[in-house]
């Protein structure tokens, strides 16, 4: 905790003391009145200021995702545990992937054993994993004379994701998958004879689907769900050597990152396999899942991935046995003179695999 005075407050403090002094010298009344309503000023100052931020309770409101380019929303809710009425309080925190990273909101006044929501918007620019330590209190006296700072800790880890782009170009290969009200993928009621679960009916499911059972005690028609037959596979190549993204300030990088992200977001809205291998800072392969679930590791390791001295060759040679003749290929890099990933390449193309080179 903090307590100093103001420009203002260190003048009238000062005027006190001068006007004290002048009434000691010439024995003048009126110095002496006015040099003693000085320092009794500055006293009950002092003494609003010291306990303005008293009985003060901070905590930290879920917020949302946190993504490079969209606003982010964080939170606090603010409680006056106290009687008393609160003047407006200053919330500071420093937020270093923020495009101001000292952040400063005013909270509005406060009537005794009240809470308020403070709503705090902030544009993240920069990816990766951060950790907050708190935020600052920042009050005073109402005449201004005075300052109190106090540091509330709150400690939060904040992952900031790529930003993410629209990628019209990528024309996926379209089919019949839905999603359940789960947002599980599933499969057209009787696709399979593989016994997932109980949707909801849906225009495209046959009337020999529907599980009557289910549908008298939900009041509404559900059908039987089965597991696909097959899958849309899509494999993503991210090139994150040194030597060729850490030109233009390492732009080129982030771009690589944020069309990697948003390529896997697309393939997340859709039924579909997701494998992924990368180089940079270090050697890293998901082998083919659900894109589903491979979303949570696959997007944190993209919001902190750094460029470095693992290539990308080695990566695809260990990753290519698990690609399906049908997939879909991602290749993602700036040196297309790399001889080792142009040979592999050159072999997936031969097996009747679609790549493309984004």
């Amino acid at each position: 905790m903090f307590l100093w005075p103001t420009t203002r407050g260190w003048v009238i403090c000062l005027s006190g003391v001068a006007w004290i002094m002048v009434a000691m010298v010439n024995h003048a009344l009126f110095a002496l009145i006015l040099g003693w309503a000085c320092v009794a000023l500055a006293a009950v100052s002092l003494l609003c200021a010291f306990f303005s931020l008293s009985g003060i309770s901070v905590s930290r409101a879920p917020g949302g995702e946190a993504i490079c380019g969209q606003l982010l929303n964080l939170p606090l809710r603010v409680v006056n545990t106290k009687w008393r009425r609160r003047q407006p309080i200053v919330v500071q925190e420093w937020l270093p992937f923020a495009a101001e990273a000292r952040t400063s909101f005013v909270l509005a006044p406060m009537r005794g054993h009240s809470e308020i929501l403070l709503e705090r918007q902030v544009l993240p620019i920069k990816r990766g994993e951060y950790k907050l330590q708190g935020v600052i209190l920042r009050g005073g006296d109402p005449a201004g004379l005075f300052c109190r700072r106090r540091k509330i800790r709150l400690p939060i880890t904040i992952v900031v994701y790529p930003h993410l782009e629209e990628m019209p170009e990528l024309h996926l290969p379209q089919d019949d998958s839905f999603l359940t009200s789960t947002g599980a993928p599933a499969a057209i009621a009787g696709n399979s004879q593989d016994f997932y679960g109980i949707r909801e009916y849906l225009p495209s499911d046959g009337m020999r689907n529907i599980h009557w059972r289910s549908s008298a005690r939900c009041r509404k028609l559900m059908v039987k769900e089965y597991e696909r037959a097959s899958m849309m596979s899509v494999v993503i190549f991210l090139d994150a050597y040194k030597e060729y993204v850490d030109r233009k300030g390492g732009r080129n990088l982030e771009r690589l990152i944020s069309r990697a992200a948003s390529i896997f977001i697309n393939c997340a809205e859709l039924y579909c396999s997701v494998a992924f291998a990368s180089g940079g800072n270090a050697p890293v392969i998901f082998k083919p899942k659900s894109a589903n679930e491979l979303r949570g590791e696959l997007m944190y390791h993209l919001a902190t991935m750094m460029a470095g001295d693992v290539k990308l060759g080695p990566m695809i040679d260990e990753l290519s046995p698990f690609i399906s003749p049908g997939a879909t290929v991602f290749c993602l890099r700036l040196n297309h003179q790399d001889k080792e990933v142009n040979t592999a390449i050159s072999a997936m193309s031969n097996m009747g695999i679609d790549v493309r080179m984004m």
